[in-house]
């Protein structure tokens, strides 16, 4: 079996506030603390699938804009409405709702990371 992507490191300048927008919209739930000596602990929390998700120390450095990664769902009707609850939150979409050349959207999360939902049938 080949190696999986199974984490990621994001920085979070409220890691109370990160946490419950991953629980709401994503599933997420806290898993544990990873202390880091002097620097400041990670949040880790996990996905119903076990991905981790480590919340660190808030940054300022800036990502290249085309930098985001993406959460797949299921079918088109979810992502539209995961779409629908953010819009209802006012979450910030930077991209709306599209359904070619798959059904997609782009929002930022409390940090302002650029993050995709979509459903790509050919992906499942």
């Amino acid at each position: 079996m080949p190696p999986e992507i199974r984490h990621l490191h994001i920085s979070s300048r409220d890691h109370a506030r990160s946490r419950l927008f991953y629980e709401k919209y994503f599933g997420f739930r806290f898993d544990s603390i990873f202390p880091r000596g002097d620097e400041p602990a990670a949040t880790i929390l996990r996905s119903p699938g076990g991905f981790q998700l480590f919340l660190e120390g808030g940054s300022n450095e800036k990502l290249p804009p085309w930098f985001h990664f993406g959460f797949f769902v299921q079918s088109v009707e979810e992502c539209r409405a995961i779409y629908e609850s953010m819009q209802q939150d006012h979450v910030t979409v930077i991209h709306p709702f599209e359904t070619e050349p798959f059904a997609y959207y782009f929002f930022a999360d409390p940090d302002g990371h650029v993050i995709q939902v979509y459903f790509d049938p050919k992906a499942k």
